[in-house]
Parts: C-alpha cells; structure tokens; sequence
C-alpha cells in the first residue's frame, strides 16, 4: 500500500468519525483505536496524525489519550474558525466551539477568580453564604480597579445560589467626598418631607430584601456611619429627625472604600464587618490577567466598530506593564482612545492596526525616543489571542512527557529515546517560531548560560547554547502566565512526581546535576523552578552526554542542631559551585539508628558512590561508620566546620585518595582565637500595660497563640511603672535587645521600636511586627501570622480574654459611657485613641468590681483642683453603668481617664461641637 494512500486513509478516517462525533465516545478518535481499525502499526499512524497537525488539518487535544478531529469538519459543524491546532484539553476545545454558548455565571466571570482574586471571592462567598442574611462586605481597593464590577457579580451569585429573589432590589449609591449638603444623609436613611408632611423612604428601606451597594463610604459622616452600623446590629434603625420612626429592612450591604476602612470608618461600624477584602492593583495583578484584560477590551472595540483589529506586540507589552493611575478603568479608556485613533487613520478597509504611535498622549510621553524609533515589530490579530502561545507549547510538550511516560513505564530507555524526539521539535518553535518582547528575556538568559557554562566546564559536560535558550523562555513564560501554570502542575501533580522519581532511580547522575543547575538559578533568580524544568533538563544533559562522569567520592555532614548541617552544606556547595556534599540534621534526641538508617537511605540512592567522608561535630559519632552498608569506603573527620568543609571539598574535586583528603585536611587545619566583645543581647518583644501585669501576660499569651510556631524570639511581660520611671533607660534595655515593644497609647518612649496595643487591634502599623517576624518565619507563616492575630485581637477577643466579665455586656456599657462623656464634654474623641479609652474603661470596671481599684496618683490634689468639671462630667456619664456593677469611682482612676483623652491629639486642632 502507498505511503499516500494509506495517509489518506488515516484522514478519511478521523474525517467521517468527526462528522458523527459523539463526546460519550471519544475512543474512537485516539491513536489505538485509528491504528487497530485500519490495520496500521501505532507509531505510524501517530506519525501520519501529527504531520496532520502540523499541516492544520487534523485537531490534536494533548490529554491523556490524546484525541484527533478532523479540523474542517468541526469549523463547518460549530461555525467557528479555529485559531489553534494544539489544544491542552478537551473543555478548551469546546470552549472555542461553543463560544458565548458556554456562559460563565457570577464569580467565574472575573478576570482573576482562580488567582489574584481567589482569596477575595472565597471571602465574599464566606460572608453571603453565612447564615441569617448574611454578613456586610467592604471591598477595599484603588479607584478604578474593579469594585463595583465585583458588586454585580455579588448581586448574581445571590440569584443563582437562590440566597436572594430574581426580582430582589440591587440599589446603589456613592458617596460623594466633600458634599457640604451631605444629601447622602437622606438618601440612605429617608426623611421627613415637610412639604408632602410625610417620611420618604430612604435607600436602605427600598433595598429591603435585596442588595445596597455604598460606593465610598469612607465618605459617609460619622453619624451616619454610626446608624449604619445600628443598623447592620438589629436589621432596624431609628429616624435621623425622629428617633419615634423606627425603620425594618432585611437589605445585604456591600461597601466600597478607596482608603483603608480601618483609618476611616468609625469603630462601631468596624465592629460590625467583619470581611473586608482588598483588590489587587492593575499592576499587582498576574501578567496573565493583565493580558486578559487588556485582550478582553479589544475585544469589545472590535465588536463596536465591526472590523478585525490587529495590535502591535510592542504595545501589548507596554500596556502590560504600564502603570495606569486609575487601574482598569483607565486601562479601558486608554484602549478606546487607541482605537479611535487607528479607526481615523486606517487605511485598510478589512481591518483595523492599532500601533504604537495610536497611544494616548501620556503614554507616548512616557515611551522614549530609542523604542519609538524601532518600526520592527509584529502585528497581532486580537482574535487569536486567548492563549498565550509560548505557555501552550511548554505546556503542550510537558504534557506529551507525561503521556510517553504514562506509555512507556515498563521500558524506561524508550520513554527517554521518545521523549528526546518531543525535545527536538519543540527545540524549533519554542526558539524561531515564539516571540518574546519581554524587556527581562536578556537578563535571565545571560544568567541562565552564565550558570550553564559553569556547571558545563567543572563537570566537563556538554550542552548546547539552545539548551540556555528554551529554558529561560520557560522560566520566563511560567512567570507570565503563572496562573495558568500552577492550574496544570495541580491537576498533574502525581503523574509529574512519579515521571520524576523513575528518572532520578535510573538517571542519578543527570538528575544530580539538574538539581544543582535548578538550585543555582533558583538563588541568583529567587524563582522557584518546577518539577518539570527539573525532567526538561534531565532529558537535555542524557541527550548530549552519554558517558557522565560519575563522582565517586561525597562528603556527608553529620551535625546536631534543626539546620546546622544543611547550612554548612549549602555553604560549602555553593563556594565550591558544585555539589560535594549532603547533609543530616540531628535534633539533639534523635537516636543513633535513626542517623545510620539514613545514610544507609542515602547510599542505597547513590550506588554510583564509592567512598564517603563522614563530617561529624562530635567524637560520638566517629563510630558511626561502622553500622552502614560495607558496599563503601567511608572516613570521618570530626570538629566540622564550613571552613573544613571548604579544604575537603576541594580536595574530592582534584581526585585525592579518600586516605590523603584526611590526612592533609587535618594537618593543614588550624584553629585561631580572638577576644572580641561581649556577648550579643538576647532579642525579645516586650509586652507592658497600665492595667497591671496580669493583662500584660494574657497580651503576651495572645500573641504567641498567633504565631504558626514557637520561634527564637523572646517575649517578656514588664512592668508599666517601671517603664514610666525609668523610660528609654530602664534595665530591660540593658538586659536585652528589645527589637519590639507592645504598650499603651499613653505611654512615650524615645529610640525605641514601639506598636500600641490599639494600633494592633485597628490592624495598623502592621508592618513593623511582620519586619521582626522576617528572620524567624517565611512569607507564608508571616501570612498565616496576620490573619491569626487580626482573629486574637479584635476588640470582642482581647476583652474575652483579658477581662473575668460579660465581654459583649461590658462593650455596650462603656460604649453608651463614652458617649454620653463626648455629648457632655462637647468634645469628640479622635478614633484612633477611641479604641485606647475602651480597653483603659473595661479594665477599669473590672478592677472596680474586683476591688483593685488605683488608688495612688501622683499630685491627685492638684488634679481634683483644676480638673473638678471633668470629674463631674465622668461621674453623670458613669453613672447607669457604676449603677448596674454596683462599684463607685476613685478620684484616682478619673485621673488616670484624664490622661487617656488629654493625649488625645485632636486637641488644639478644633473640637467638633455636638
């Protein structure tokens, strides 16, 4: 039979199976079943499939079996034109098929819902699906950088998920910032028509049973914001003009903010909400994401002036990276302008060519002189860019490794024959068929062969300058589409690490010197690199070097301590840039059996090594080498150090003896010594409160109960009047290195790195405890520190913990106290020292309820003297709640208030009358 005619079989076959495709069948488009059917041998039909491929007449869906359609059929069946020929999935395929027929619902129509938005829906889903109505949102981001999108999807996740009617109220309303009229006021809350002499309903009524939406509610006054959350806490609210008037209303509410609602809303509103979400920046956003936007609005143009439109590559990177004032909202406006300039000067009829020089004014300042001269650049059409086609192919040629590999399991040599053979042809289009205007392609490449060349001359290895190549477009690639990337590696993570383990158990050479080509560019990049990269450089290094040299010799540091031998290890490897030496850490209890059954673990892995030096810390290790495996030689040195490491590491790479390394290493070691300063101040976080030292140690234990883990970092209770006495010059400075201290408001400290109690409980200056934490814990734990402390210090929580009393009773109490000692006073307390005076007053009941009132003040004589209209004034204000706890008030504990509102800074700055 002809080669011709039998290809043509092949594609009469997938043809006439396409046109009655059935997806509960799919076998009968895959590789096995075509072969069988026509009496082919698999490899040639796969041949004769992916030659189809590449002449874009045959479908190829790269899953696992992987599947082939005839493309003309599917165009014809579906009235599509497809833009690709390689797709990842069979949900990718139909996505392209179906178009708008496949309708995205709620949170999975924003850009983002699986990355830099997933932590932030997950929330919004937390709080609407709570019970009982569900729980207010503040959505806290820039102008312009999605919120009030966010909110309709809101709106449409409680229609589908039945939460609320289809026909339920979606209002909004903004907030204007310097509304002198403050109309807001009525809007929200309705009022007294004394025209009409009756009550208008205010939006808050008329969003009874659905949703109302408060854009910049950072603006609201703080009486309003004080009947909101009245209102958010009983689900009613009393009238502005008529406190007879009550108002009902089940209404969900969402609130925006373009500043950090903890600074700006009142501490009675924050109370209530417990959700606030940040939205990410245009700029903070996944490069992937950003591409989708900026794809997305083309889009739309496209479809408004119903004509093809082509971009340049060069302004899609620059758009990418820009950093627009206003978010995504300028982002679109920018889009808009662009094309209206192109559509003005097109000179093609069939389509539109947004360039460069279309920019907006701003945009073309910011480019400089040597970019705008270069005309060398490619021209996109926007209908082929739902993929980014360096991310398909990588992902496409790791997904074909798994599918060989899958294939393959029982003949390991013909998995790496036929893996190489991907390699190759990848090889091709990821190099001269992708393009890569990325301004860090350069620099990452540089670094890549710098380190290739290196490993490649002190190995004396061969790999080719291409090799460099492909695995920077693939670091650089996963970079930009990352999202996308993670998605894949999860949905494949145990196919990936078993394809790896087989490699690293009949390849150890290849994978000892992949791992240590990743380690290194991992440091000099601070990149994570995958599993993949680790398989992709294997198959390159087995490739083109057959015969590796295999390093007999390897040094294993033995060392007690959590860490102490990976980092004399890690040390050493990277001085002497190559891997010489492996490392086990011994807790201080772990048993001898335990160590011998670990480097019997690791000799087992490393069959290729035939003498090992033992690097010990102490003598009762030197006899270790006499309970591992005698299928090597094994010496020990003891007194380990990085230095020690360092001259026997050199010697292993110049080929000495295993006998000669010893000898020479401990002859030529020397030990020196010099008298330097005294010992480093132990580092400790200090915790002291004005309420005693009881509070002081509950602090402390709140604290530690946030921490991920117990870490090196002392924390110390201290007393408060010792501090006030003694100041920056108190013995516990002496004593020790303190790196933070936890106090109260009024206590003023010089040179010291101070957070107050109240800062903490606002969530503000959080900053400072993340900046001490950075040596002990990684990002994640720092993360995980965060939302843990944000939970053990919320205002009901410290009052829980560190008061015996009612903690939700004892608020309301002081709350109506501190009130009516404003409304008396004519003075209002700044909100930053508000929640100060809360804590100072709860402890201050509980300490009158427990008789450990304050009774001594320095000067109290003076202070009743000048200050007898303030006692009075805390006493009327006191009073219902003195009553209800059945204690009186020393003249001392007003003294000690008095402090707290006198160090309120708004005074001399103009109190705000009731």
């Amino acid at each position: 039979m002809s080669l011709v005619s039998t290809k043509h079989q092949v594609i009469e076959y997938v043809r006439k199976a396409t046109k009655s495709i059935n997806l509960d069948h799919l076998y009968v488009f895959t590789t096995m079943n075509i072969s069988k059917t026509l009496s082919l041998s698999r490899s040639l039909t796969s041949q004769y499939l992916n030659e189809l491929v590449k002449d874009e007449k045959v479908i190829k869906i790269s899953s696992r079996p992987v599947y082939y359609f005839d493309r003309n059929e599917l165009e014809k069946k579906y009235h599509v034109q497809l833009s690709q020929s390689d797709f990842l999935s069979l949900s990718e395929l139909l996505q392209q098929l179906h178009g708008d027929s496949l309708q995205l619902q709620d949170f999975h129509k924003a850009i983002g819902d699986e990355g830099s938005l997933h932590y932030c829906i997950s929330q919004i889903k937390s709080a609407l699906l709570y019970p009982d109505g569900g729980l207010p949102v503040v959505l806290y981001g820039e102008k312009g950088c999605g919120k009030s999108y966010l909110v309709t999807l809101i709106y449409e996740f409680c229609v589908n998920h039945e939460l609320l009617s289809k026909q339920a109220p979606f209002l909004k309303m903004k907030v204007l910032k310097n509304d002198v009229t403050e109309s807001y006021r009525k809007e929200l809350f309705g009022y007294y028509d004394e025209k009409e002499q009756r009550f208008r309903k205010g939006k808050l009524e008329e969003a009874d049973g659905g949703i109302l939406y408060i854009q910049d509610a950072n603006h609201l006054n703080e009486d309003c914001q004080e009947k909101l959350a009245e209102f958010i806490n009983y689900g009613k609210y009393t009238s502005l003009d008529d406190d007879s008037i009550v108002i009902e209303s089940s209404a969900r509410i969402i609130l925006s903010s373009v500043e950090d609602p903890r600074e700006t809303f009142t501490q009675s509103l924050l109370l209530t909400i417990p959700v606030i979400c940040t939205i990410p920046t245009w700029l903070s956003r996944n490069e992937d994401e950003r591409r989708e936007f900026i794809i997305k609005f083309f889009k739309e143009e496209q479809e408004r002036l119903d004509i093809p439109v082509y971009i340049s590559e060069k302004m899609l990177l620059l758009l990418i990276n820009y950093d627009f004032e206003n978010n995504i909202n300028e982002l679109k406006k920018c889009i808009k302008t662009i094309c209206a300039n192109a559509y003005a000067e097109r000179n093609e009829q069939d389509r539109l060519h947004a360039c460069m020089y279309h920019l907006p004014i701003q945009l073309l300042n910011y480019l400089s002189i040597h970019k705008m001269d270069n005309e060398d650049d490619n021209m996109l059409r926007i209908d082929g860019m739902e993929k980014d086609g360096g991310s398909n192919k990588i992902m496409i040629m790791w997904e074909q490794f798994l599918v060989l590999y899958e294939h393959h399991k029982t003949c390991f040599k013909q998995f790496i024959d036929e893996g190489q053979k991907i390699l190759r042809y990848y090889y091709d289009i990821l190099i001269f068929q992708e393009s890569y205007f990325d301004d860090r392609l350069s620099a990452i490449e540089k670094i890549v062969l710098d380190i290739l060349a290196a490993v490649k001359n002190s190995r004396n290895l061969i790999l080719p300058i291409n090799c460099g190549y492909v695995l920077t477009r693939m670091i650089l690639t996963s970079q930009r589409n990352n999202t996308n990337f993670k998605q894949w590696e999860s949905d494949n993570k145990t196919a990936i690490k078993e394809c790896l383990l087989s490699m690293k158990k009949n390849m150890q050479n290849e994978y000892i010197l992949s791992e240590l080509i990743l380690k290194q560019i991992q440091t000099h990049l601070n990149i994570r690199l995958s599993d993949m990269n680790h398989i992709f450089l294997m198959m390159n290094i087995n490739l083109y070097n057959k015969d590796i040299y295999a390093q007999d010799t390897i040094g294993v540091i033995l060392s007690h301590g959590y860490s102490t031998a990976s980092s004399i290890a890690d040390a050493a490897n990277s001085l002497l840039s190559t891997y010489i030496f492996e490392a086990i850490d011994m807790p201080l209890d772990t048993p001898i059996q335990e160590v011998s059954k670990k480097l019997n673990a690791f000799i087992n892995e490393n069959r290729h090594i035939k003498n090992i030096i033992l690097l010990v810390d102490m003598g009762s290790l030197e006899e270790i080498g006499t309970v591992i495996a005698d299928s090597v030689n094994v010496g020990v040195i003891n007194n380990i150090s990085t230095s020690l490491a360092l001259n026997i590491g050199t010697k292993i790479l110049q080929h000495y003896e295993l006998e000669e390394i010893l000898k020479v290493a401990c002859i030529e070691a020397q030990c020196r010594y010099k008298v330097l300063s005294i010992a480093k101040k132990e580092k400790a976080i200090v915790f002291t409160n004005d309420a005693g030292m009881v509070v002081s140690e509950k602090l402390s234990r709140l604290f530690k109960d946030s921490l991920p883990r117990d870490i090196d970092l002392k924390m110390l209770e201290y007393d408060y009047e010792e501090l006030v006495k003694n100041g920056s010059s108190d013995l516990i400075f002496k004593k020790y290195d303190v790196v933070l201290m936890i106090k109260p408001y009024n206590l003023k400290l010089q040179n010291v790195n101070c957070v107050t109690l109240e800062d903490i409980m606002n969530f503000k200056d959080i900053d400072k405890v993340n900046n001490i934490l950075v040596p002990y814990l990684d990002e994640y734990e720092i993360e995980e520190f965060d939302q843990r402390l944000l939970k053990n210090f919320s205002m009901q929580s410290v009052m829980e913990n560190l008061t015996i009393l009612n903690a939700s009773k004892l608020l309301d109490d002081v709350s109506d106290a501190i009130t009516a000692l404003q409304r008396i006073m004519k003075r209002k307390f700044q909100t930053k020292t508000i929640v100060g005076i809360y804590i100072h007053i709860c402890f201050l009941v509980e300490r009158l309820v427990t008789k450990t009132a304050l009774e001594n003040y320095n000067d109290l004589s003076g202070f009743i003297k000048h200050h007898q209209d303030f006692i009075e004034d805390v006493n009327r204000s006191f009073d219902t709640m003195l009553a209800h706890y059945h204690v009186s008030l020393p003249i001392s504990e007003i003294a000690y208030l008095y402090e707290y509102i006198e160090n309120d800074s708004m005074k001399g700055e103009g109190e705000d009358e009731f």
